[in-house]
Order: C-alpha cells, then sequence, then structure tokens
C-alpha cells in the first residue's frame, strides 16, 4: 500500500532530479494521489446466518452451522403427504429461495422436482421458515439465494 506521505517524497526529489520528465512524475503524482482517498475494503460478502450461528467466526464453521440449523427446521417442518406414502414416493426435491436484505424468504420454487403433492409441500416448509439474519456485502445487508435439497423419505 502506498501512503501519503510517499507522494510527497516523490515531489521532493522531482526538484533535485531535473532530469525526470515533467509528464512521468505528474502521471506518477495522480496515481499516487488518487490512492490517498481510496477506502479499504471491508471484508467482501458474507453468507446470510441462522439464529444461533451469527457468533460464529470461522466463515466455514458458520455455514456449516446455517446448513445443520436449517436441515434440522426442515426436517421437523416437512409433513409428507399421504397421497404421496399411500404411492410410495420418495427422493430429493431442490428448492431455491431469496434471503432477503431484511432477513425474509422469498421466492421459493423448486428447481428439481419430484411430485407435485411432494414439491408443494417442500416449497411450503422453506416459506414457513423462521427470519434469518441477512447476507452483508461490505456491511450492507444484501439478499443472497440459496438451493437446497430436500430428502422425502417413507422413513
Amino acid at each position: 500500500m502506498i501512503h501519503c506521505s510517499t507522494v510527497w517524497l516523490i515531489i521532493i526529489l522531482n526538484k533535485f532530479f531535473r532530469s525526470m520528465k515533467k509528464v512521468v512524475a505528474v502521471l506518477a503524482a495522480i496515481v499516487l494521489l488518487s490512492a490517498c482517498g481510496a477506502k479499504k475494503p471491508q471484508g467482501g460478502l458474507v453468507n446470510a446466518s441462522y439464529a444461533g450461528c451469527e457468533n460464529i467466526k470461522d466463515p466455514n464453521a458458520g455455514f456449516k452451522c446455517f446448513n445443520n440449523k436449517l436441515s434440522g427446521y426442515l426436517a421437523k417442518e416437512y409433513r409428507y403427504p399421504e397421497a404421496a406414502r399411500s404411492l410410495g414416493i420418495e427422493g430429493k426435491i431442490y428448492v431455491n429461495f431469496v434471503v432477503e436484505s431484511d432477513g425474509s424468504i422469498s421466492t421459493a420454487k423448486v428447481v428439481k422436482g419430484l411430485d407435485a403433492l411432494l414439491d408443494a409441500e417442500a416449497v411450503r416448509s422453506v416459506q414457513a421458515l423462521p427470519k434469518m439474519i441477512p447476507a452483508t456485502f461490505d456491511g450492507k445487508p444484501v439478499r443472497i439465494q440459496y438451493t437446497i435439497p430436500i430428502n422425502a423419505n417413507l422413513k
């Protein structure tokens, strides 16, 4: 990182070494001065979090906590439709949804379905998720999209 004091050093050295072309000195000064006012990045994207996982500092551990809490909630919330149970249908349903910048869940839809009854219950379960802690980008809340598998097993 170039400090503002470096700019002043170049300007002073330029006075002593007149052989340097003025155009190069001016361009170097402009480039260096523009770095003095630049903001430092504040961390980039931080994924959404489920209540109880927000204080975990390690991103991988936080995401693992998020996935565990999410799948635990969906396992309790998902109610296997009786009509599908009698037909013996089981498998995975992939549901895409958005965690909004206020933490609410929106646009839940089936990406890869199994059966209309099972798909509708998967969407209902995802829409019933509690409000989450929104994702952030450079410290500001943003929308983020997830796709999750839901196992529809008869067991």
